[in-house]
């Protein structure tokens, strides 16, 4: 088993916090692994493990009786459920094992934002803290960046040698896990063309977004592709970049960037698998990984900066910004040191800063350290 990057983090939060654990995911992304892992960590007997997508023990926790979870707890000081959005009250049930059971640790995963904060985040209000697992980070896997950069960080898909198989399996998990989530627990009716959004997307990866246009080219109207996008996001298949501004007048202030959390769900999307160095995207998808795989290295945090991208409107722009403590970081990315790089004078006469630039010869310091 590859160690993940939120694995003492989360084990630390676990035993010190009086806290309900919840690790978000994706479906494939390594969250039962991730129990498996705090089990050998916490080097204790004492815990009883759940796994919602089971039926038989589903039924074992799905109830809000105490008589009956007292039970089911018995000389156990931790509970570790997975999948738990399929509870059929899972935050009434989490609020009453949290204040009923105040010794028990508990640590629940789910595949998805959309559901789990729906469901939980009324009744858990001030009971949890949450995680994101990713799918691997370049760092975890310690693999080659033209395959990963290829086929992404889903761990099935990045142990299978094979190149066939690595696209069966990144189809496999596209239509069978991401869409059939995202389509179960968002009840949309179209389903066509949710997946022509997120292959539209796929095609403008670091692009701003225009939703007039996309919603007349997905024939959807904008309050749906709003809809759409939201649970897109929430669901672990993109993530939305907004722009930072704090002169309206120069700046641009709404449009936002699209980009996919899997590279490997990306290229799957738009059935490109080509050589890198053969490809017109090449320059996008270099963006692409270094923005997830910073959002990676975030999410072992519990308070995550909040990050942007910077464009005036004379169209000069800054690829990727952060914002800690008050201090803004800016970052350029290119594929080599010797393509021309221009800096925008108004960015650096305004924010009284220079972006870093980025590129393969460099990156490795960028995606693991803070």
């Amino acid at each position: 088993m590859i160690p993940r990057y939120i694995l003492h983090k989360v084990v630390k939060t676990l035993d010190e916090s009086n806290k309900i654990v919840i690790v978000l995911g994706p479906r494939q992304a390594g969250k039962t692994t991730l129990i498996t892992q705090i089990q050998a960590e916490i080097k204790s007997d004492s815990f009883l493990k759940l796994n919602c997508d089971i039926e038989e023990q589903l039924n074992v926790i799905n109830t809000t009786s105490i008589e009956n979870l007292k039970n089911l707890f018995s000389q156990k000081k931790y509970l570790f459920v997975d999948e738990v959005q399929r509870l059929d009250n899972a935050g009434l049930t989490l609020k009453i094992i949290h204040d009923s059971f105040p010794d028990l640790k508990v640590l629940v995963t789910g595949s998805s934002s959309f559901e789990i904060k729906n469901t939980l985040s009324d009744a858990l209000t001030g009971r949890y803290f949450d995680f994101i697992l990713f799918p691997l980070s370049f760092d975890e896997s310690q693999g080659n960046l033209a395959s990963f950069l290829t086929y992404g960080g889903y761990p099935d898909v990045f142990l299978q040698p094979d190149t066939e198989i690595k696209k069966a399996l990144l189809s496999k998990i596209t239509e069978s896990y991401l869409f059939r989530d995202v389509l179960s627990f968002s009840k949309i009716r179209n389903s066509q063309a949710l997946v022509n959004l997120a292959r539209a997307l796929a095609f403008q990866i670091g692009s701003e977004v225009n939703e007039n246009e996309l919603s007349k080219r997905i024939k959807i109207d904008r309050k749906t592709l709003l809809n759409y996008l939201e649970i897109l996001e929430k669901s672990f298949v993109i993530i939305r970049l907004h722009p930072y501004s704090q002169n309206p007048r120069r700046e641009i202030g709404r449009r936002y960037k699209v980009y996919f959390l899997d590279l490997g769900i990306r290229n799957q999307l738009i059935g490109q698998f080509n050589p890198l160095d053969l490809r017109s995207d090449y320059g996008k998808i270099w963006e692409n990984f270094l923005i997830i795989e910073r959002r990676k290295l975030h999410s072992v945090s519990l308070t995550p900066p909040p990050c942007f991208f910077w464009r005036n409107l004379n169209g000069s722009e800054v690829d990727y910004l952060e914002l800690v403590d008050g201090k803004l970081s800016a970052y350029e990315f290119k594929l080599s040191q010797s393509q021309k790089i221009r800096i925008p004078s108004s960015f650096v006469s305004e924010y009284k800063v220079k972006p870093i630039l980025i590129t393969p010869d460099n990156f490795q310091n960028f995606i693991t350290n803070i």
